[in-house]
């Protein structure tokens, strides 16, 4: 049996009780995060866009994606919406380094079958495979789409609070998938170092966010993506987020 029907195979038996309003289980996210990042390239890998990519056929895009995903993804694809908050995981941010590190086939088989335990719906009987293409093109330039600036705020409202920012940056945290390569509290992957007391190792909030913009340049070989999208607000909440990890280390 390969890798595919395995986790579905353990999903189906997980799921038994669960419900979609108490927080899912270790096992469950595990196998969330497995579905995104093992199955789907495993069913997609053959796919292939019959488009070109450019202006032609964008606007097309614009409007499925105004029609269908702005509700949880946001207008600007940033996720910056109370639906898409909400839900656990997050709905993923469009324009990070996780999405669009995505091939064209893989963003395909997620928008036509949808993934399991993490809110994302198959849109197979709404979208048809030509309309689902031009979305796909239409994604790929949000990360380079200018961000509509909120109107400006007055008085103690302007700032965030610490503990607004630390829940703001675990939200990131998963939209942005650190999660596929760092530990953090028991749950994570492996291919970085260990996140759960990153706040005890007196890294400055300046090299944090320095390094979440160009890894490489503070940690010497460094093959984590540079994570350039974020405004300086979604970085502030990370590194507020990450400096306030201090587990205790055995």
């Amino acid at each position: 049996m390969d890798k595919g029907k395995v986790a579905a195979a353990v999903l189906a038996a997980s799921m038994v009780g669960c419900t979609a309003y108490q927080q899912p289980s270790r096992v469950e996210t595990a196998l969330a995060n497995m579905a995104k990042d093992v199955v789907i390239p495993l069913e997609a890998e053959k796919l292939k866009s019959p488009l070109k990519r450019g202006e032609e056929g964008i606007q097309e895009g614009r409007e499925i994606y105004a029609q269908s995903c702005a509700l949880c993804h946001g207008a600007e694809g940033h996720a910056a919406t109370d639906l898409g908050r909400a839900m656990y995981p997050p709905a993923m941010d469009l324009t990070s380094p996780h999405v669009q590190h995505w091939s064209d086939a893989q963003l395909f088989w997620i928008i036509q079958n949808g993934v399991r335990l993490t809110g994302m719906p198959s849109w197979k009987s709404s979208l048809s495979e030509a309309d689902t293409w031009e979305l796909i093109n239409y994604i790929r330039t949000l990360p380079n789409a200018p961000r509509v600036a909120a109107a400006p705020e007055s008085g103690p409202a302007a700032s965030k609070s610490e503990a607004e920012l630390i829940a703001y940056g675990k939200t990131l945290y998963r939209q942005e998938g650190c999660f596929t390569c760092h530990l953090l509290n028991g749950e994570g992957g492996q291919v970085g170092p260990d996140l759960s007391a990153e706040g005890t190792r007196g890294r400055s909030p300046e090299w944090i966010t320095g390094h979440f913009k160009n890894p490489p340049a503070y940690t010497k070989g460094s093959v984590m993506p540079a994570y350039d999208n974020l405004t300086d607000e979604q970085l502030r909440a990370l590194t507020v987020f990450l400096q306030n990890q201090k587990a205790r280390t055995p």
